[in-house]
């Protein structure tokens, strides 16, 4: 019998591509999806405002240099990839939008059928009463950042813009009651090159994380099972407000600066 697998996502290229995978290596998926639009609504509805407009900033940001593009055509060009509509609509996908992932509906669900793993990417903070749902031990998320150091959001960008290239990963841990708080799994490391910037690296990094995990399950479907460390008291947690337009652009600046070429003769004493 074919190991049963539920993912909780959001609807990026990236999560479309682990579900493609994930199907592609189990025959079945259960799918409960919160859109990026579904988690901003909910910002607006509850009155987080700022965080709304903090949202609202980094969806233009992103268009306006073509990071939404870029990650569009990276994972598009990969394997297997659907459109979430015909993903939907496969016999053997049973397919669930959400307005939030803590919507007392997807607790009903989970109790419905029992999965082997359930896999988060991309979603908000899950609550207890979701984590309830759910047996012990049986529950992984991928985080787009090198765990404990960098937790949160953007963390490539501020890995990057920080210097600490040995910190450009994607973590794949246990979830726990805290914020990317639970026991390491896995990391996935990825180097700079000429030309990259925060999202190359970082679709790199998410699409190593995802092929090392699917391949992963197919040899031992029961992640509770698989060796876990507990992650040490460092890091920091960066915030979407954390990336603002002045950070932004000192880091853009700098990253010019660095690429100047030394003029002939520079830093030399001048001759007496």
């Amino acid at each position: 019998m074919m190991p049963r697998v539920t993912l909780l996502c959001s609807d990026g290229p990236h999560h479309l591509y682990l579900a493609a995978e994930l199907l592609k290596a189990f025959g079945s998926l259960r799918v409960i999806v919160e859109s990026g639009h579904d988690q901003a609504a909910s910002l607006r509805r509850n009155g987080h405002y700022r965080s709304y407009l903090w949202t609202l900033y980094h969806g233009l940001r992103r268009k306006l240099f073509g990071y939404e593009a870029y990650r569009k055509r990276y994972f598009a060009r990969t394997e297997g990839l659907r459109t979430w509509t015909a993903l939907s609509q496969e016999p053997d996908v049973e397919f669930h939008d959400t307005p939030s992932i803590n919507d007392p509906l997807v607790g009903q669900i989970l109790r419905g059928g029992v999965s082997d793993a359930y896999i988060v990417m991309g979603t908000k903070k899950i609550g207890d009463a979701v984590l309830s749902a759910i047996p012990a031990g049986r529950i992984l998320n991928i985080h787009g950042g090198y765990l404990p150091d960098y937790k949160g959001n953007h963390c490539f960008f501020f890995a990057l813009h920080e210097g600490r290239h040995d910190r450009l990963g994607t973590t794949i841990h246990r979830v726990s009651a805290g914020l990317d708080a639970g026991d390491i799994v896995s990391r996935h490391c990825v180097q700079p090159a000429e030309g990259d910037n925060s999202e190359t690296l970082y679709s790199r990094a998410e699409k190593a994380a995802i092929d090392h995990l699917v391949a992963r399950l197919r040899r031992t479907p029961d992640v509770s099972t698989w060796d876990s460390a507990p992650q040490e008291a460092r890091g920091r947690l960066y915030r979407m407000r954390d990336r603002g337009p002045l950070v932004e652009l000192a880091h853009h600046l700098g990253r010019v600066w660095r690429r100047r070429p030394v003029a002939r003769g520079a830093g030399k004493e001048p001759v007496r």
